[in-house]
């Protein structure tokens, strides 16, 4: 289990030319169903005329204290024709996937041959794929689909109910970066308020930049207690400069 003190914390936004850590509203969103994960960075009007990116720049969303930070988002800066400098939006590398039109047949292929030739094509060569045994298929056919939908053709064609998603540039499909601590979330400490919606539980917290989707945390609640798999986060900030993080889970 890991235990830490929680302060404010604070957004750091890296592009390639700037680094933003003052004058901006923040919303991250990171989710297992919705697979790509976006920020949205809404920028103060004193950086009119001064701060400019590109479209696709690579950019980099922070949140920690002081100098212990960890990456909610690696990911592409997508310009906004219109007044671009008032908000910049960043997503992930499952764009890569999303703009990657998928046309081919494969012969006596498992479903890991498939994945590798489609992220192949987007440009992808750092990914993990689970080493499990699925079966060959004699033929296999994507007809013009893009990388999301080619990769989710796959699942479905084999059966398979795997997640894929990135996180820090890595792919993963049906398997997860290695968590080595279980943080716990506790009433009356780091846990602000608990509430559940449908079959969500919403955990409002400071702001938490260790914990994402996928990942097993420890809840201990009046309410809920277990440990549980989280379905999805959002982190924001507000005028203030005050943070607040969301967790979602399902249980109970």
């Amino acid at each position: 289990m890991g235990y830490k003190k929680l302060i404010s914390p604070e957004f750091k936004i890296s592009t390639e030319h700037y680094e933003i850590t003052r004058g901006c509203e923040v919303e991250c969103f990171s989710s297992r169903e919705a697979r790509s994960d976006w920020c949205r960075v809404e920028l103060a009007t004193q950086y009119d005329g001064i701060l400019s990116y590109e479209d696709n720049e690579e950019a980099v969303v922070e949140l920690g204290y002081d100098e212990d930070y960890d990456i909610l988002l690696s990911g592409y800066c997508r310009k906004n024709e219109n007044d671009s400098w008032k908000e910049i939006m960043i997503r992930d590398d499952m764009i890569k996937l999303e703009q990657t039109m998928i046309k081919a047949t494969f012969i006596d292929c498992t479903p890991q041959d498939a994945i590798r030739y489609i992220l192949t094509q987007a440009g992808v060569s750092d990914y993990v794929l689970a080493e499990s045994e699925y079966g060959k298929k004699d033929t296999f056919i994507i007809n013009k689909q893009n990388g999301i939908k080619a990769i989710m053709e796959v699942n479905s064609s084999w059966g398979i109910d795997n997640d894929f998603f990135f996180r820090n540039k890595i792919f993963y499909w049906g398997c997860y970066p290695q968590q080595d601590t279980v943080y716990v979330l506790t009433e009356s400490e780091n846990i602000l308020s608990l509430h559940k919606y449908g079959s969500l539980w919403e955990i409002e917290t400071l702001g938490v930049p260790w914990i994402h989707h996928s990942q097993m945390i420890e809840v201990e609640h009046s309410k809920f207690t277990g440990t549980v798999k989280v379905e999805k986060t959002i982190v924001r900030s507000d005028p203030s400069g005050r943070t607040r993080m969301y967790i979602y889970f399902k249980g109970g």
